[in-house]
């Protein structure tokens, strides 16, 4: 008997190691894996960050850009600018010359509307116009 449970206690002995062995096993490749699942996050979380910086540096700059056409706006130079372009205002002692074409049936604010005139114009050649153009 005693032959019997040293050789019963030796197929328990290595029944255990090999348990042991299979249960480090699992546990290693489970680190193994969970690392490296760790490792990819950080490497998608890290890309994710840079990508963020490149639009955080873009919107910086296209808020540099907005303030300066805020400021520019704010300006006189700008607010005369477009009251002459969009009101037809002028300067005392200024005279506006208004351009109109016979294809152009919207006339804005400020612009002669003598059509007859154009048309009448219109007839007139190329060489014509010039030699009116030149001499008056």
């Amino acid at each position: 008997m005693n032959s019997e449970g040293l050789e019963n206690l030796k197929k328990k002995k290595k029944t255990r190691s090999q348990i042991f062995l299979i249960s480090l096993a699992l546990v290693f490749s489970y680190m193994v894996f969970a690392t490296g699942e760790t490792l990819w996050q950080n490497y998608e979380v890290n890309r994710e960050i840079a990508k963020l910086k490149v639009e955080i540096v873009q919107l910086q700059e296209q808020g540099q850009d907005l303030k300066y056409l805020i400021a520019y706006r704010g300006t006189e130079s700008f607010k005369e600018r477009e009251a002459r372009r969009k009101l037809g205002y002028k300067k005392p002692g200024e005279k506006v010359l208004a351009i109109t074409s016979p294809l152009l049936d919207n006339v804005g604010s400020g612009q002669a509307k003598d059509m007859p005139e154009t048309q009448a114009k219109t007839k007139i050649t190329n060489p014509q116009k010039w030699l009116e153009y030149i001499f008056g």
